[in-house]
């Protein structure tokens, strides 16, 4: 606790001048001093989780609902932009605001991800487990070259660009006609074409990633093999695509978060991880002995994904006196 926390990231996003001067500094402006600057990440982390999970209980999401999910992944991104501002005006930065803001990016973008799929009315199918694969291997990349270079960087057509195209095509999709728009045939659904759009960014944020670390690190190498094979036998046995999209999430988020402990703390190295391939065997005998697969997903899912709430109940320990009630002064 003694070594004084400065937060090193390049970002060279082409978007974020323009949004920043235009749009987050004249709205932060409306936020009070005293706000602590997690309080603005939490709110972002409700509104996304909030939409998520209501958006499940729908088949095809009304115009409205579109709408809604439009306002909130727009707030999401002013928000998750208001965090950043507000602690550096109140001198709060700490790597507990760094570890919340990034570890929920994670499961925001996956939630985005979702959200789009459900307002274009696309089948929740095999494209979309790997899409979401690919956005957790980008932001895995993103992450092992942070703790491999000590440095966060994000290019000039990042996971901003990204989450603002899918904006304004969600926006397009309230009228129905909108909708229809991105469903006509040009040789392939347009949709398509804009899926495509996504997946190849993923591929460059790796790549890139890759290029400045000059090292393909073993343990992603690991990650990457395992959660691809994952995603590929779960679409060809036919499993359920919730617990997929569960099993690939907590896997992804796992080893996320064991880079952002290692770079943030140097407490623990992060090692190959060989439990996905223990799924993947037991995936391949219960599918040959004609048994139900799902409990087996549920087990690593729940597993996993307690290892990973400890793990973060032990930073929340750790980075405990970090947190601001509020801040009690206004600035000089």
């Amino acid at each position: 606790m003694s070594e004084q926390y400065r937060y090193n990231c390049v970002d060279e996003s082409v978007l974020l001048p323009i949004l920043k001067k235009h749009v987050f500094i004249p709205l932060h402006r409306w936020i009070p001093y005293w706000v602590p600057a997690n309080y603005l990440t939490l709110v972002s982390i409700v509104m996304m989780w909030g939409i998520f999970l209501y958006f499940t209980t729908l088949e095809l999401p009304s115009p409205a609902e579109i709408g809604a999910a439009v306002l909130v992944i727009t707030a999401y991104v002013i928000f998750d932009h208001f965090d950043g501002l507000q602690a550096k005006l109140t001198q709060t930065s700490s790597p507990l605001g760094e570890w919340l803001d990034h570890f929920s990016d994670v499961f925001n973008g996956a939630i985005v991800v979702y959200l789009g799929f459900k307002c274009l009315h696309l089948p929740l199918d095999g494209l979309f487990l790997v899409l979401t694969w690919l956005n957790f291997v980008a932001f895995a990349a993103t992450y092992v070259e942070q703790r491999v270079r000590r440095e966060l960087y994000f290019g000039k057509i990042g996971s901003l660009e990204g989450v603002v195209l899918m904006i304004v095509v969600l926006a397009l999709c309230v009228p129905e006609s909108g909708r229809a728009l991105w469903h006509l045939e040009l040789g392939w659904p347009i949709y398509q074409f804009l899926l495509a759009s996504f997946a190849l960014g993923c591929f460059g944020t790796v790549i890139t990633c890759l290029q400045r670390m000059r090292a393909l690190p073993r343990e992603f190498l690991v990650f990457g093999i395992g959660g691809s094979l994952l995603v590929l036998l779960g679409i060809y046995l036919e499993l359920s695509t919730s617990w997929l999209f569960c099993a690939i999430t907590i896997f992804s988020s796992e080893f996320i978060l064991r880079n952002m402990q290692q770079h943030l703390t140097s407490q623990e190295s992060v090692t190959v991880d060989l439990v996905v391939f223990g799924l993947l065997a037991g995936l391949v005998g219960f599918h040959w002995l004609s048994w139900h697969p799902i409990p087996l997903l549920m087990l690593f899912s729940l597993g996993l994904g307690l290892s990973m709430l400890l793990r973060c109940r032990r930073l929340l320990t750790l980075w405990r006196p970090y947190w601001v009630w509020w801040n009690p002064s206004t600035p000089s």
